[in-house]
């Protein structure tokens, strides 16, 4: 299929061997994740509670909005944003700030994006201006942003019994109110990527750059509405996070890319680009907001839980290499 066609065309042709196998990176995920509940319940049958669920939704709300943005990078060819922590610390500061003047919570949203699409913006103009590789350039503003945050401030927290404060704690469903706008996300931007021709644009422009630009479609414009757009996904979950967290700060958000980038991996978004889906970052994510919680029940301790980390992200770009081999989707 031409670069046009599949720009056209709502879906990639795949042969029923390779959508096989695309399907069943979903049901891996999901059996591991079964499979991990089942052990914890059988060791501990506490675990098995609705303090769990929540526990497990309150970590996968912040994971898995910031994942979008990172899929976003990855599948577009931009490989990483390494700067995601910093830029989410910037967003929370700022959505702390409005609160504390009292703005509505609308303006607090929008001032939390904005400042993350900024983040985003201010990166793409490095990496495309410098022509840089993009993963150094967000290691280094990542640096840069958390030296930065560091004099502007020790210590963060919402108001208490504001807006932002009020929607952390608040319920839906028997769920975390902050857990459905990634539900919405992700199930948002995952129908939209393959079905619109801004969304196939980016896949192409990660699957084959010069056939891309052959097509006269701006690499350079692209990459400054993927990084972008990818820092105003930041920019939201820097509301989550400092509507939930408490006391934050601009070291508090560092643990969170590991499970961020071992669970774009897991959904099958190829770190090399054109290919991935977004909606498996609700069963990767997930899995990975599971583990923590049962490493809890299992008596292990926090430095455990890093170790298990570093595995899982080791197992996972292994995996991507081999379906990029195989050319699995």
């Amino acid at each position: 299929m031409s670069l046009d066609q599949r720009l056209e065309s709502p879906a990639r042709a795949l042969s029923p061997g390779m959508r096989l196998q695309g399907w069943g990176t979903g049901l891996t995920l999901l059996a591991v994740w079964l499979l991990l509940i089942a052990a914890t319940g059988l060791y501990r049958p506490d675990f098995l509670s609705h303090q769990t669920v929540l526990a497990v939704s309150f970590t996968m709300s912040i994971v898995g909005v910031m994942a979008i943005g990172q899929g976003l990078v990855a599948i577009s060819g931009g490989f990483l944003d390494l700067s995601q922590p910093a830029a989410l610390i910037a967003s929370s500061l700022v959505a702390v700030r409005l609160s504390e003047a009292g703005l509505p919570f609308a303006f607090v949203i929008l001032g939390a994006v904005l400042t993350g699409m900024a983040w985003g913006f201010a990166n793409a103009v490095i990496i495309v201006g410098a022509k840089l590789n993009p993963v150094i350039v967000t290691l280094a503003t990542n640096f840069i942003g958390l030296a930065a945050l560091y004099f502007a401030f020790q210590l963060a927290e919402v108001p208490l019994g504001s807006a932002i404060h009020q929607f952390g704690r608040a319920k839906l469903f028997g769920l975390p109110a902050i857990w459905w706008p990634m539900l919405a996300l992700v199930l948002v931007v995952g129908f939209l990527i393959p079905r619109t021709r801004y969304g196939r644009r980016a896949i192409a422009v990660g699957g084959n750059r010069m056939a891309a630009r052959a097509r006269g479609i701006s690499l350079k414009a692209s990459r400054f509405a993927i990084f972008t757009a990818a820092g105003g996904f930041v920019g939201f979950a820097g509301v989550l996070f400092c509507a939930t967290s408490g006391p934050f700060n601009p070291s508090s958000a560092n643990a969170l890319q590991l499970n961020v980038i071992a669970g774009v991996i897991l959904a099958g978004i190829s770190l090399s680009g054109g290919r991935g889906n977004f909606w498996l970052l609700l069963l990767s994510v997930g899995f990975l907001s599971t583990i923590p919680t049962a490493l809890v029940f299992f008596g292990l301790s926090s430095d455990t839980q890093s170790i298990f980390q570093g595995l899982i992200l080791i197992s996972a770009v292994a995996f991507d290499g081999y379906r990029a081999r195989r050319g699995i989707p």
